[in-house]
């Protein structure tokens, strides 16, 4: 248990934290902060979707609420440092993104669900696959995260597709994109788990005032950009199992070329293994 008050007290403290030594390194330079907040300061919402004035509806007391109460306490933050130091901020809150060169161990549900299609893995739903997200590309990210810098709105402006996905409908496109390339080859099983304490059910941004104040919207089709993302996951790991490949050839080059030697001194109990490096001799150091 001390385990886990300590991690949780690092996450709220790393959420929090970040946020305040970004604009306190702003205040001493001649620059613009642009702050990064998650959607989930909207906590699991009543509202649907969720405009910017929505204040959410997070609980202080829960797994996640060290994450979740760390990025609000960061954008109280800014707004602070903003009125009593003249930051120049902006904030931008962001909904679900995905894209090429995210990390194959990224974690979350795009990558997650991508990796267990590809490798033919159980694809894991938390709960009944009913909860919802919106899933935008990171093309269209940067592009109103440009728009926002540019301009001189100081408050919060959510930035995210305006289209909810149940995460079941999530990991049948996925599986569909898929299996599409690999010709019904291969089958992925679907399994599901219990949901994790105060998972949201629903997530989706109001991008009116980002359309409003930046004329900012989405241009990726959420199957478009998985298209891309598949594209990109499916390169990476191909050219790790090439890897892996040439390793074993390698290795069994280099069994056989032992069992050869063997063969050829006559030595039939010979134990085959790799030779071990030689000591160095203080003689053949070169020092610097």
């Amino acid at each position: 248990m001390l385990d886990m008050a300590k991690r949780y007290d690092a996450r709220i403290l790393i959420a929090s934290t970040s946020g305040k030594s970004s604009v306190r390194l702003t205040r001493s330079t001649i620059t613009d902060l642009l702050f990064l907040s998650p959607s989930e300061v909207y906590g699991d919402p009543e509202v649907h979707p969720q405009p910017e004035n929505y204040n959410g509806s997070v609980p202080s007391y829960g797994p996640r609420a060290c994450y979740d109460e760390g990025k609000r306490v960061s954008e109280a933050l800014a707004y602070a440092y903003q009125e009593s130091e003249r930051v120049d901020v902006r904030i931008a809150r962001i909904f679900d993104t995905y894209g090429e060169r995210m990390a194959l161990d990224d974690g979350r549900v795009v990558s997650n669900f991508i990796i267990a299609a590809l490798t033919n893995q159980d694809l894991v739903i938390t709960g009944d696959g009913t909860a919802t997200r919106s899933f935008c590309h990171v093309s269209d990210l940067v592009r109103g995260l440009m728009r926002l810098m540019v301009g001189d709105y100081t408050g919060p402006v959510n930035l995210g597709t305006p289209e909810e996905y149940s995460i079941k409908e999530l990991a049948d496109m996925i599986l569909d994109i898929v299996h599409t390339e690999d010709k019904g080859l291969f089958r992925t099983n679907i399994v599901y788990l219990p949901a994790p304490m105060h998972d949201p059910r629903r997530r989706c941004p109001d991008i009116s005032l980002a359309y409003r104040l930046m004329w900012w919207s989405p241009s990726v089709t959420v199957r478009e950009g998985l298209e891309r993302t598949i594209n990109h996951f499916r390169t990476h790991i191909n050219s790790m199992q090439a890897m892996d490949l040439d390793l074993m050839i390698h290795s069994a080059n280099v069994v056989a070329a032992l069992h050869d030697e063997a063969a050829d001194a006559g030595d039939e109990g010979v134990v085959l293994a790799a030779p071990a490096p030689e000591s160095a001799d203080s003689s053949d150091v070169e020092l610097d």
